[in-house]
Order: structure tokens, then C-alpha cells, then sequence
């Protein structure tokens, strides 16, 4: 009788259960079915797969007979909040779940830990009902239906499961939404989205957060900003300026991190705006703003995003609608916020907080380096846009190995280079270039005239100022220019007081030694007894 009663009020149930279970997603198909044993073409899977109803001949899963201890799991990609577990059981056998228990858990079907346990069926009622809706409330990445039996009786028969919930940090009707950024291991509720172990205070003023919504009550510790104070703060090191002041009102209290009604940048007058200055081009990832308690008139709050000191022209609108109360989520890379109010109201701003990182950082506090053709990643540091010359990887972060340099390291150094390696980025021999050769990569042979180490030594003395490049010796080894001594490199020019082909000519100067190439005295002036356009001429004895 019993068993025809609960078959009766099958349809009724149903219906209350999908009303039920509407307000999450079903994680099941995402998950990996699996039992202990399985009965011939029942596999574990079916029981994922539906329809969801009870006929065994639609596909249900089955356990193997002649069995004391059987279950059925199912195994999540990631941990999950699961609300409620909807269970068909086949219909024609419904007593064979009778005493049958629900585990959840991150492992196997632990039966010695009673917190994993979610349900227990008492069995005081005989049969179970053959359709059930189980509130559980649970967090955990594993699902575990398990049945025992004194006797070799015992199966497992399940027809169709869906678990109900959302993947940890999720929520809403269809889990799109994320948890706020402040509940403590970034887990809430999937049905309103408050978070479940409190906020995450310490980032907060006064470690005063909201512990269902997880904002920061009063305000953000220093060099953080945002509803949840989760974001580096751009204004924190920049500089605030507005036009048509208030006095005691200067636009440097919107950036002071204080969020105190009262404490606040103010204008005088219609058509005023507020602008904050970052210091540099930044991503910008979040604008939150504490307002004060001007009435507001009829209008649009505006902010743009513009590399443009007071001008909006040819910035980028960031967000034009209702004063806003929460975090305003955009993406863009700039240097000066503005924000406009409406057309007929003041400026009352008690803090601007702009949430991002200067351009080409990254991480929890901008700390760390990405090396990107372009914006990367601020949490990540990856790079979707390509690396700058001399770095490679995901993030950016690697250097060109030895030898590399360039555009995705695809240039090989110079091998005139003195010192292994090139500079990665530009490819400069920094250690300077062989022998005969010069220049920035050292990939120019030296000028005539010119030889050695980064082309640094001369050969003037040579014929036509030909040597070789790399040792200087001459091209015609016969003789040198007059001026210079004999040698392979005719680099020596004569010493003081001679010149001339192979130095063999002195100089009869008055004071100073003459022009070695050429004997002319500098100063023009012959020592006594000679005269003459080289002082060569003896003066004749009478």
C-alpha cells in the first residue's frame, strides 16, 4: 500500500522539486560517474545522463548482484557548493535503496567520517520514495551514494542524479556571478551570494567588513581600493586637481584614502569636474567612488579615461549613467580619470579610488614585472599581445638564452661581438667588438686607416692609410709616409726634432721641435746658423 502511495504522489513531488532546484546549476554532466561494481550494460555514466525519470528501460545505472556493499560516485572537476542532490531510483525495485546514506567529500566514500555524511535513509517507513530531492549545503568535489546489506542482496540502482549548486566562488541562477572579492577563501552562498565563512578583513579600515556582502565598511588601508579593497590603488601616489575649488575642500581629500562623509573634495558651481592624475599610463581594471551628501540633481554621472590633462575629448568614456554605489568594472590604458558630475551639480567626492596597476606591472600590489608588447595579465602577468623585444614565455619573464636578442629572440648576436653574450634586448656587443670590427652590434668593418679592437688603433703611416684590419699591418710593407718610423704598422711617428721619410731628416727649429711630416718650424723661426723653409740651410761662414 505503501509503495502504491509514494508512486501516486510521484507526479507531485516532481513538480515541488523542480521548483526546488531551479535556482542553481546542475554540475553532474561535468562530473566523472563511477561505482564499484557494475551489473552487465549498466554503466555508471547513465545515471548522468537521463532522461530523468524512473524507467529502467531509459538507462539506469546498476551495481553488479551478489553484492554485501555497493556504491555510486560521482567525481566533480572542482570543489563545489552543493545545494540539493535529486535522486531517481527505478521504480520497479525501490526497497533495494532502503537504509541507503549520501557522502560528500574531496575523496573516497569514507563511511567513518559522519561530516561527510549529508543524508541517512532510517528506513521506518519500509521502501524509500522512488524519486527524492536531499538538501545538503555542502561543500565538497566528490558525491557518494552507498548501500550495505548483511546478505549478498545489495544493489545500487540509480536512473538519473543531478547535483545542484555552483562551483566554489560562484553564484546565481546559473553561477555567472562571482563571489565578492572579500569573502574569506573567496566562497559564498550560491543562492544569494553572501559569503559563507565571513569577509576577509584585512584589507579593510578598521578591519570592518560586511560579512554577508563583504565590503569594507569604512574605507581601504593604504594603497588599496575598490567596494572590496581588493585592488592596487593608482590614485593613492597620484595627484588630484579640480576646477572651482570650495575652500577647505581641496581635491587632494579625494585621494587620502579616507572614506568619511564630511572629509571630502568640493566645487563651487555647475560645470566642474574632478581629475586624477596616476603618474604614468596605467591599466585601469576599477573606479569605486564614496560620495557625499549633496543633493543630487536631475543627470548622468560621467568618467572618462584620457591621456589628456583636463580633457575629455578624445578619452574613453569609462561609465555615464546613475551615481553609482558599487565597484565600476571597466579596462582601459590611460593616465588621467576624470569624473564629470551632473550638468547642474557640484563635485562631492569623499574618495576616488582608481583599482588597476601602472603599465607593465602586475600582481596583489603591482610588484612584480611583465616584459608585454601591450597590457598583460594583472593577476597572471601573462601576455596576450606579444613580448617586447628581448623576452619570451607566457608571462614574458624569460630572457633571450646567450647568444638571442630581438623580437621573440629570433636574432642571433654578432659574431664579431668581443664578450659573449649581446645585449638580449638590442643586440649591442656590450663588452665591445673584435678585432677590425666596430659599431653598435659591431657588424661594420673598420674605416681606412683604422684597425684593431673596436677599430681603436691607426695606421696613418701607411700608404694610402691601407692596413690590415685586424693587425694594421701595412698593405705596402716597403715604406711609410714620411713622418713615421719604418714597420709593419708605420704607426711610430719620429721623435722631436726629426722627420721625414723614415725619420732620417732633423729639424733645425729655434725652440721648438718641428712638424714631423713636413720639418716646417710652428713658430717659423730657424736656430741660429741655419735658415731656410725647413731650417735645413746652413747660414756661409765669412
Amino acid at each position: 500500500m505503501k509503495k502504491i502511495l509514494r508512486i501516486a504522489l510521484l507526479s507531485i513531488i516532481t513538480a515541488t522539486f523542480i521548483v526546488t532546484v531551479a535556482a542553481q546549476l546542475n554540475l553532474a554532466p561535468q562530473g566523472f560517474a563511477l561505482q564499484r561494481t557494475t551489473y552487465p550494460g549498466r554503466f555508471a555514466h547513465l545515471a548522468i545522463e537521463g532522461p530523468a525519470n524512473n524507467k529502467k528501460t531509459d538507462g539506469c545505472a546498476n551495481t553488479a548482484a551478489n553484492q554485501r556493499y555497493a556504491w555510486w560516485g560521482l567525481q566533480l572537476p572542482a570543489v563545489a557548493h552543493m545545494t540539493n542532490i535529486l535522486i531517481y531510483f527505478r521504480e520497479d525495485y525501490p526497497e533495494r535503496m532502503d537504509e541507503f546514506r549520501l557522502y560528500l567529500g574531496n575523496g573516497t566514500a569514507d563511511e567513518s567520517k559522519d561530516s561527510n555524511r549529508c543524508y541517512t535513509d532510517l528506513g521506518i517507513e519500509g521502501q524509500p520514495n522512488i524519486t527524492q530531492n536531499i538538501t545538503c549545503n555542502m561543500l565538497a568535489k566528490n558525491m557518494y551514494f552507498v548501500n550495505r546489506r548483511p546478505s549478498a542482496t545489495c544493489f545500487v540502482e540509480l536512473c538519473y542524479v543531478a547535483i545542484y549548486g555552483c562551483f566554489k566562488g560562484s553564484w546565481s541562477t546559473n553561477c555567472t556571478k562571482s563571489c565578492p572579492a572579500t569573502c574569506i577563501s573567496n566562497y559564498c552562498y550560491p543562492q544569494n551570494g553572501s559569503c559563507v565563512w565571513g569577509c576577509d578583513k584585512h584589507n579593510c579600515f578598521n578591519n570592518k567588513c560586511d560579512i554577508n556582502t563583504g565590503a569594507c565598511i569604512e574605507g581601504c588601508i593604504a594603497l588599496r581600493a575598490g567596494q572590496y579593497c581588493n585592488k592596487y590603488n593608482l590614485a593613492s601616489n597620484g595627484t588630484a586637481t579640480q576646477n572651482q575649488p570650495k575652500p577647505n575642500h581641496p581635491a587632494s581629500l579625494a585621494i587620502d584614502g579616507n572614506r568619511t562623509k564630511g572629509l571630502c573634495s568640493m566645487t563651487i558651481g555647475s560645470g566642474s569636474h574632478l581629475q586624477v592624475d596616476t603618474g604614468s599610463l596605467s591599466v585601469v581594471t576599477t573606479v569605486y567612488f564614496t560620495f557625499g551628501d549633496t543633493q543630487v540633481t536631475t543627470g548622468e554621472d560621467i568618467v572618462y579615461c584620457s591621456n589628456t590633462s583636463d580633457s575629455w575629448d578624445n578619452g574613453i568614456l569609462l561609465y555615464k549613467g546613475e551615481r553609482p554605489t558599487k565597484d565600476i568594472n571597466v579596462y582601459a590604458v590611460c593616465r588621467y580619470i576624470i569624473y564629470v558630475p551632473p550638468a547642474a551639480s557640484e563635485v562631492d567626492v569623499c574618495e576616488f579610488e582608481i583599482g588597476g596597476c601602472p603599465l607593465g606591472r602586475y600582481g596583489d600590489n603591482c610588484e612584480k614585472f611583465c616584459h608585454c608588447n601591450g597590457p598583460c595579465d594583472l593577476v597572471t602577468g601573462n601576455c596576450t599581445s606579444g613580448c617586447l623585444d628581448g623576452w619570451i614565455g607566457y608571462r614574458c619573464d624569460i630572457v633571450c638564452a646567450n647568444g638571442n636578442f630581438g623580437s621573440k629572440c629570433s636574432r642571433h648576436c654578432s659574431a664579431n661581438c668581443l664578450n659573449e653574450p649581446c645585449h638580449h634586448v638590442s643586440g649591442e656587443c656590450t663588452g665591445g667588438c673584435n678585432e677590425g670590427w666596430e659599431g653598435y652590434h659591431c657588424t661594420k668593418e673598420c674605416d681606412v686607416g683604422y684597425f684593431g679592437i673596436n677599430c681603436s688603433q691607426t695606421c696613418f703611416g701607411c700608404i694610402s692609410n691601407q692596413c690590415d684590419k685586424v693587425n694594421g699591418v701595412c698593405n705596402n710593407s716597403s715604406e711609410c709616409k714620411p713622418g713615421f718610423v719604418k714597420g709593419q704598422n708605420c704607426n711610430q711617428e719620429c721623435e722631436d726634432w726629426k722627420f721625414g721619410k723614415d725619420c732620417a731628416k732633423e729639424c733645425n727649429c729655434r725652440t721648438v721641435p718641428c712638424n714631423k711630416f713636413n720639418g716646417l718650424c710652428s713658430n717659423g723661426e730657424c736656430a741660429k746658423g741655419w735658415h731656410g723653409e725647413t731650417c735645413d740651410n746652413g747660414i756661409e761662414k765669412r
